[in-house]
């Protein structure tokens, strides 16, 4: 991924790539059972559109909606300094912030389906793949069904290596988490962070939704139909419950802070076969169930078995980003979209 320098962003979920994603928020090599890494913060307003959170749960309290952080308070710790404004940064477990959120789509006199444009991430869109790729493919849902006066948000600022402290860390402080520059060059794609009077009132908001899924299957051709195995079909709600490092379909929070959708498709890893052909033409499909059912906890040993129509429909109409991209996405009806792609043999050496 490319690195950036300082780039102020108010409208973080306006841009789609998914270079926006901080190294440390996925792994798209690492093996089952690691250890996960904090997640970053929410920053881009959300919406529960079935009023369930990212773990399944009711999202009618912050341990519901998944997210990290406090919905009615923040913790701003480590200061980092650059042009002598306080920055807080993602990925440290001494700051926390959440913008605002809502599971409120179901919970009024007139209920509502929330519309969503769906916005695939420019790696899928505008990116050339070959057979040995890890792609990430990110898909993020957007609506501009917000309260009168919007929700607040958070505008993050990206910076392509960390700036120094603002202030010398207390006696015995734990220098280990803080990486070295030659270090930060080689883990470290971009770093984002906010602070205190970074707000501004929002017009419109990611939404999530439980009945989500990704469907991967190989095609004849270009334009072509499905042919063989489906490589990969995995609804977010398929996971709930599993205490595993997910090889399903789930969301995470990018480091611009928005709800995305994201699958890491190891082309290498996933197909059958060292010798199998991996090029040519597959469609990658994004689609919502009727509903969702699953089992997961709440607690440590009370299994909950939920049942959860779907609330969320797409809109007929492409995303302003998706719109002149080297492959078009195709809107089928409001549950389903799908964008075709080409998987070259071509190897270039860095």
């Amino acid at each position: 991924m490319k690195k950036h320098p300082l780039i102020p962003s108010a409208w973080a979920f306006a841009c789609t790539g998914l270079l926006f994603l901080s190294a440390t928020s996925f792994n798209a090599v690492a093996e089952p059972g690691e250890e996960e890494e904090l997640s970053n913060n929410l920053s881009v307003p959300a919406i529960f559109a079935e009023g369930y959170g990212l773990g399944g749960l009711p999202a009618n309290s912050d341990k519901g909606s998944g997210l990290p952080g406090s919905s009615t308070s923040s913790t701003w710790g480590t200061a980092y300094c650059y042009d002598s404004t306080e920055y807080f940064l993602q990925q440290d477990a001494t700051s926390n912030w959440q913008a605002e959120w809502s599971a409120d789509a179901l919970n009024n006199l007139d209920p509502q389906v929330v519309e969503v444009t769906v916005d695939w991430s420019e790696d899928i869109i505008n990116k050339e793949w070959n057979d040995m790729s890890v792609i990430p493919i990110g898909v993020t849902l957007s609506t501009d069904q917000l309260p009168t006066g919007g929700m607040q948000g958070y505008d993050m600022t990206s910076f392509s290596v960390t700036p120094p402290l603002c202030y010398p860390l207390p006696e015995g402080e734990d220098f280990s988490l803080f990486m070295s520059s030659e270090e930060e060059s080689e883990e470290l794609d971009e770093i984002w962070g906010t602070n205190e009077d970074a707000t501004y009132a929002s017009s419109t908001a990611t939404v999530y939704s439980v009945c989500a899924r990704l469907t991967i299957q190989k095609l004849t051709g270009q334009g072509g139909t499905p042919v063989g195995d489906t490589l990969f079909d995995s609804a977010v709600y398929e996971g709930f419950g599993i205490h595993a490092r997910p090889t399903w379909y789930s969301a995470t929070i990018d480091g611009a802070g928005k709800i995305v959708y994201l699958y890491n498709w190891n082309l290498a890893w996933k197909q059958k076969g060292g010798e199998e052909d991996r090029t040519g033409w597959y469609r990658l499909t994004f689609s919502l169930d009727q509903e969702a059912n699953y089992t997961t906890f709440e607690g440590k040993m009370q299994q909950t078995t939920y049942t959860v129509p779907c609330n969320t429909a797409l809109l007929q109409e492409l995303h302003w980003t998706d719109r002149g991209g080297v492959y078009q996405p195709q809107l089928v009806d409001s549950t389903k979209v799908y964008v075709d792609i080409n998987i070259s043999g071509e190897h270039i050496e860095e």
